[in-house]
């Protein structure tokens, strides 16, 4: 009986951490990406790099090789990607899109302040940050 217990507090608090919306709703906004941990990219580069939230946790947004897809679970200050698809064109710039997939999911926190979004790893380290397109 304690570890049922244990079970449904466990469960009850991921509900609570990982649940969507929040206070600032990321998800009503769509985002370009400003820059990418590990990744030399130039501001033209990265212009078109976008980030869209979408409903029932889907997301999707442009790399620089296609678009791309998958999921995110959020709340107002905790992220987690599941692994991000795209239908691999190759490309000149195929190491900027690995290095940006692989630092969203690689992202655990984020802040927002005015239009600006930036996703942190799991020791603080800036993955990818963004600004409000609209």
């Amino acid at each position: 009986m304690k570890l049922f217990k244990t079970l449904i507090c466990a469960g009850l608090l991921s509900l609570t951490l990982f649940s969507c919306g929040g206070s600032d709703d990321i998800g009503q906004f769509n985002w370009r990406v400003r820059s990418i941990n590990g990744a030399p990219a130039t501001q033209e580069q990265l212009a078109d790099l976008s980030l869209k939230f979408g409903k029932e946790q889907k997301v999707n947004g442009q790399a620089p090789c296609d678009e791309f897809r998958g999921k995110a679970v959020y709340n107002s200050e905790k992220i987690k990607f599941s692994t991000l698809y795209t239908d691999s064109q190759n490309c000149d710039e195929k190491t900027i899109q690995t290095a940006y997939l692989s630092s969203l999911e690689m992202s655990r926190t984020y802040t927002t302040t005015a239009n600006r979004m930036v996703f942190y790893d799991d020791e603080g380290n800036i993955t990818v940050e963004f600004e409000q397109v609209n």
